[in-house]
């Protein structure tokens, strides 16, 4: 039996091969403008397959939309690839990025700039403050971060190559989510 479960266990991992590079692809133009600049969730695919929206939290990098470049992809709260993974405060400023994220749905379309800009200025205090910036990003410093369960999001950070590229926060599409777990029950 023990052998049977060392070559059943050895053929399952050769099965699962890592991937090369993944590629996102920006494919849908933001609706909202707010203060001169593209705010809200863009929409997109990774590696032509998986469709998904995703959110920008990085105002220094421009992306073009559309457009397509490789990304690493980090989970929370690994933050391997993540740009501003090495930052002090890293961990807790992806956590409110992502509430500020999962706000942009639950409030008017007008609220998405200031949640946008807030997002931002969590990562570059130097952003420029539009009119709301500062409600939402006291909200989000207000938060909880350890109440949340931020096990379906994935940050999207350009790898070495596409470095001009933004960086994106964005959740598992459930039907990805629901193969992954279909995967682990049958390897099980």
């Amino acid at each position: 039996y023990r052998l049977l479960l060392v070559v059943l266990m050895t053929s399952m991992l050769l099965l699962v091969t890592p991937a090369v590079a993944t590629t996102l692809n920006l494919t849908v133009l933001p609706v909202n403008t707010y203060g001169g600049y593209y705010v809200g969730p863009a929409g997109g695919n990774l590696n032509g397959v998986t469709s998904l929206w995703v959110t920008c939290n990085d105002f220094n990098h421009t992306s073009h939309i559309p457009s397509s470049f490789d990304v690493d992809i980090s989970t929370i709260p690994s933050l391997e690839f993540a740009r501003f993974g090495h930052d002090a405060i890293a961990l807790d400023n992806y956590q409110r990025a992502v509430w500020l994220m999962w706000q942009m749905p639950l409030n008017p379309s007008s609220e998405t700039g200031p949640i946008q800009f807030a997002m931002w200025n969590l990562f570059y205090p130097g952003t420029p403050d539009p009119v709301g910036t500062d409600v939402w990003l006291g909200r989000a410093n207000a938060i909880d971060v350890s109440a949340f369960n931020y096990s379906n999001i994935r940050l999207y950070t350009p790898a070495s190559g596409f470095a001009s590229n933004q960086e994106f926060i964005g959740e598992v599409p459930e039907p990805f989510t629901m193969a992954l777990a279909g995967s682990g029950l049958l390897a099980l």
